[in-house]
């Protein structure tokens, strides 16, 4: 075995991927600095260009490293001799320093992913018509139940990483795949022999990469193709959920750029008893009442928004007496004043909003269409050239998401960047105790801590955002 060869092949392979990574992220920095409506390239620019090279280089360390160890495996196993691990000692050592730096990068880039998700602005929008003319007789639970809905799928995963540990421990230590990675050509993965030799580490990377694909890859496809059609769709559900208690949610994840999830109900009020509700469920199955599309006839309910900056600033201004007041000691001054203020917030944010969907803002108008396949592929949306001097002068624009791209402010749409932070994890802990018990625990608790920080500040921003009081979220 050549190992200079291998060492210099290595070292080509990451600058190649990280020079096509410098341009994934300049694309990715441009789509954020367009969706911020910066108009210079300021400090912030600067560091989110920085944060999503970290995130890719990250990438790139895995991707490399476990190629090189992938290879080795399948090549020198069956050639391995006493000298193997005197040669190959360089080469470990590179990807041991490989791993280490993938794990930092990769780390703060989940930072950055928390971050981002836990600092969105939202609000639902309650479309119930008040009773005898007084606008504070709708009640606020079907808010509330929608709320902790979406508060509760903020972290799910189509991969539970308990489960894929699990499995992952099974393959490798019951079914003794770990074998393959020791230093003996006579031992193999139904072997009752004990590895009396140590494990060659290069050797333990390629397995353990290829154990954690593979399981995750599995429960992957068993959810898509199983568990979310013939048993659940949490995503799909929270959308039903939301049409069937007459609340709509709108989303920006960015200055001028977001979601909306049309939640109107065809039937006009939700707020009903039982037999309300069985009823217009059973008219909708039949085909006897209205869609619940936000064009006439249509089922489509989730769009991607991109709003000017006089969208913008209405939109903050009306939060401004709510955020002036807000504040524990001030509540508890003057108790009533501030829920007036949140009452009135609310009321005033809910009306506009209601009234922009509603095409009543004249001032605030807005227009539908579908995202071409150039948009679709760079996952950015361009304005469109207008149809008529009318048009020209909208820059609120809605676009079909049938994609379902508002997921992305949640776990799961981040799934990827998440699963190959749980194989960076797993592979760091694994190259420096050699121990792939030690590795999922470890990856176990870790995942653990930082699903438990998204659900604190996840749950605190949905409060302070949607002014719902923190105790209601449960």
């Amino acid at each position: 075995m050549d190992v200079e060869i291998q060492h210099r092949n290595t070292l080509i392979s990451f600058g190649a991927l990280s020079g096509a990574g410098l341009i994934l992220a300049f694309i990715r920095t441009w789509k954020w600095f367009s969706r911020s409506g910066r108009d210079i390239i300021d400090l912030p620019t600067i560091g989110k260009f920085i944060l999503y090279i970290f995130g890719i280089i990250g990438t790139v360390l895995l991707l490399v490293t476990a190629g090189v160890s992938i290879y080795c495996l399948i090549v020198f196993k069956r050639q391995y001799d006493d000298s193997f691990l005197t040669n190959i000692s360089a080469l470990e050592n590179l990807l041991r320093i490989f791993l280490i730096v993938a794990f930092i990068l990769k780390t703060i880039d989940i930072i950055h992913l928390i971050i981002r998700q836990s600092t969105i602005d939202i609000f639902f929008m309650d479309w119930e018509r008040p009773k005898a003319d007084n606008r504070n007789s709708v009640s606020v639970w079907r808010t509330y139940f929608a709320a902790n809905e979406l508060n509760e799928i903020q972290t799910f995963r189509r991969i539970n990483v308990s489960f894929q540990l699990f499995l992952v421990l099974l393959v490798l230590k019951v079914i003794n795949l770990e074998n393959i990675a020791c230093a003996q050509i006579e031992i193999s993965v139904f072997s009752t022999n004990v590895c009396n030799r140590e494990y060659v580490l290069i050797f333990r990377t390629a397995i353990g990469f290829l154990t954690l694909l593979g399981t995750a890859i599995i429960q992957y496809l068993v959810y898509t193709i199983f568990y979310q059609r013939f048993i659940e769709d949490k995503i799909i559900n929270f959308i039903d959920l939301c049409a069937v208690s007459n609340i709509s949610v709108f989303i920006l994840d960015g200055n001028y750029h977001g979601y909306y999830i049309h939640g109107r109900s065809p039937h006009g009020m939700t707020d009903v008893n039982m037999k309300e509700i069985l009823r217009n469920l059973y008219r909708e199955e039949n085909r006897m009442s209205g869609t619940r599309g936000l064009q006439n006839n249509s089922d489509e309910q989730i769009f991607i928004v991109k709003i000017n900056r006089q969208f913008r600033r209405k939109y903050a201004s009306l939060f401004q007496n709510y955020y002036n007041f807000n504040g524990p000691r001030k509540m508890r001054e003057d108790f009533e004043r501030y829920t007036n203020i949140l009452l009135q917030s609310y009321q005033d944010l809910n009306i506009f909003l209601c009234g922009f969907i509603d095409h009543s803002l004249p001032s605030h108008e807005y227009v539908i269409r579908n995202r071409f396949f150039l948009e679709k592929i760079l996952n950015y949306e361009f304005r469109a050239p207008p149809k008529s001097n009318f048009e020209g002068q909208i820059d609120n624009l809605l676009f079909v998401d049938n994609e379902k791209n508002f997921t992305n402010i949640f776990f799961y749409g981040e799934e990827s960047t998440l699963f190959i932070w749980n194989i960076i994890t797993f592979l760091f802990i694994d190259i420096l105790a050699r121990n792939y018990v030690l590795a999922a625990i470890i990856t176990y608790i870790v995942n653990s801590i930082f699903v438990g920080i998204r659900d604190s500040f996840g749950r605190k921003n949905l409060s302070k955002k949607t002014l719902i009081p923190k105790n209601f979220l449960i």
